[in-house]
């Protein structure tokens, strides 16, 4: 038998282990209600007139990646790219370490695998394909294909519709893997640079939520174009030379002076605006976020107020993490910002965080973001993936994944659901292009360890119009406004818009119920501009074909005099 005192001990003890067991049940009950919560809640108390909700519908698409946790970075590359020149985008997908990667075309209502066709470069198993952009590169007249992966930049070039790989001679530090990039030309000399983001090496990583170590991350790279499409690194001459993990960045011009701004995010950091001086260096602007730490991973650019300045959009972690762990060893927690944001360009690199007046900043964890608008009604709307394969949360509970249709008043409205584009996967970004050319924008989710997924946006009777622009040196960076009696919109030819990812080269505005366009604007990076008079709505302009349209135009007017 005990005695007294060890069974009042034996009691104690008991008492403490149920109370520590009910303590610990407790909370756990509270972290799967909190994570079970915020996948099903609704952040705002939004409605929408239901004629501006677009609908789609679901089409075959078999492509699933396939992620090594232990090997890989969290993300799977995409881009669409026009393979043959006939308006109709091809979509890319990078394949992951034992995967090769995959070319797709829409072609009966369904995306049929055409990597065999078109020649598409075997990868092998050694790598995980990390980034990718289309561009044309040698100019020749057909989109080539620029992919990233462990061993550096591979150029994929472009023949009449086949491929034929390069490697670029990459450089990058030991500690460094490519990411999402960017491409343009920086210095106006008629070939492509690359602004190179790069993270650090999945082996090399210590932790997910380290702000304040300035030594710990990669360094990503800008790349000048020799002349011939190999490069040197000149980014210690332009002021570019820091140690941060970057997912996306993209060149475009951000002050409207014809020069190739850059904008970069940095995970676990900030994101940061950077202008162009027009002699190879760059000068970084102060912006919401400076000085300040968040999670921004995607990228959305538009102007999304149709003032003629481009605006930005940056996904974060969102209230899916509660704030106390996502703040990592931030020691002055003022300087932490985990809500969506977005930046409204008032001009000269001034920039307001109107997240809050717009309804989008207190959304969940997020990817890469796109703006489109997918009505037709004039308004940038905006997708953002989500989802975090390797936060156990998500793989019991998973976020939807944003449709946000942007309302008359500059709000946006979720309608994933009505829309019936709800992704259960783990997304990356959205990719958007007129698949099936009916004037209305479909869209892929790119899912990582999981399915793509593809819908055809079902129309209605809004008009639009599309405007095909050479997508090579000249071309990238430039600005178009196309004018009606009742408004103006602009849009930009530019790379790295989403997550490791590339959009169309077709640049898309619905017209709502405006009947005429009055004009098209291309303003150039080289100070080169084309002005197009009264085109047709509802169809593609090719600027190149009115270009020379007018001179031949010009030249007979010419001759009669």
């Amino acid at each position: 038998m005990f005695s007294k005192n060890t069974r009042n001990l034996l009691s104690v003890f008991k008492k403490t282990f149920i109370g520590l067991g009910l303590i610990i049940v407790a909370l756990l009950i509270f972290v799967l209600w909190f994570f079970w919560n915020d996948a099903n809640s609704e952040k705002y108390d939004v409605t929408i007139d239901t004629s501006k909700v677009p609908i789609f519908s679901k089409v075959d698409l078999d492509f699933t990646h396939q992620y090594n946790g232990d090997k890989s970075l969290p993300i799977a590359p995409s881009a669409l790219i026009d393979v043959d020149n006939d308006n109709i985008d091809e979509v890319f997908f990078g394949g992951g370490m034992d995967q090769e990667d995959a070319l797709f075309a829409f072609r009966d209502n369904r995306f049929v695998n055409i990597s065999s066709e078109v020649h598409l470069p075997k990868k092998g198993t050694s790598t995980t394909s990390t980034g990718a952009v289309s561009a044309d590169f040698d100019n020749n007249g057909f989109t080539d294909l620029l992919v990233g992966r462990e061993d550096g930049l591979h150029l994929y070039y472009n023949t009449n519709g086949t491929f034929e790989e390069t490697l670029i001679d990459t450089p990058m530090n030991e500690k460094s893997t490519p990411s999402g990039f960017t491409v343009g030309d920086i210095n106006k000399d008629g070939f492509l640079d690359i602004f190179l983001g790069t993270y650090i090496k999945k082996e090399l990583m210590e932790g997910q939520t380290i702000f304040e170590d300035p030594t710990y991350g990669s360094t990503s790279e800008l790349l000048l174009n020799n002349g011939d499409n190999t490069f040197k690194s000149i980014t210690k001459e332009a002021g570019l030379d820091y140690v941060h993990n970057t997912f996306q960045g993209s060149l475009i011009d951000i002050d409207n002076d014809s020069w190739l701004d850059l904008i970069v995010v940095h995970d676990t950091g900030e994101v940061r605006t950077y202008k162009n001086n027009g002699d190879l260096t760059f000068t970084m602007k102060e912006n919401p976020l400076t000085n300040k730490f968040a999670y921004p991973m995607g990228l959305a650019i538009g102007d999304y107020n149709n003032d003629g300045l481009v605006d930005f959009m940056f996904s974060n972690t969102g209230s899916t993490l509660p704030r106390a762990l996502a703040k990592g060893d931030i020691k002055d927690a003022s300087r932490f910002n985990e809500k969506w944001l977005l930046f409204r360009n008032d001009g000269d690199f001034k920039f307001i965080d109107t997240a809050n007046e717009t309804m989008i900043a207190d959304y969940e964890f997020s990817w890469g973001c796109t703006f489109a608008d997918m009505n037709n009604d004039g308004l940038q709307d905006l997708m953002v993936a989500e989802n975090y394969v390797d936060l156990a949360p998500n793989k019991l509970f998973r976020l939807k994944s944003r449709f946000l249709v942007q309302k008359e008043d500059g709000t946006f409205a979720p309608t994933e659901e009505e829309s019936g584009v709800v992704n259960p996967h783990f997304a990356i970004t959205a990719l958007v292009s007129d698949f099936n050319q009916d004037g209305y924008l479909d869209m892929i989710w790119v899912n990582i360890d999981s399915p793509s997924l593809a819908y055809i946006n079902k129309g209605g009777t809004n008009n639009f119009i599309q405007i095909d622009l050479e997508d090579n040196a000249q071309a990238l960076g430039a600005k178009v406004t196309v004018e009606t009696n009742s408004r103006k919109l602009s849009e930009w030819l530019v790379t790295g818009e989403g997550l490791a990812s590339d959009q169309t080269a077709l640049l898309h505005f619905g017209l709502d119920k405006d009947s005429e366009v009055k004009s098209v604007l291309v303003e150039y990076t080289n100070g080169e501009t084309d002005y197009i008079k009264t085109p047709k709505i509802n169809s593609i302009v090719n600027v190149q074909a009115e270009r020379l349209k007018q001179v031949e135009q010009d030249s007979i007017i010419n001759n009669k005099k």
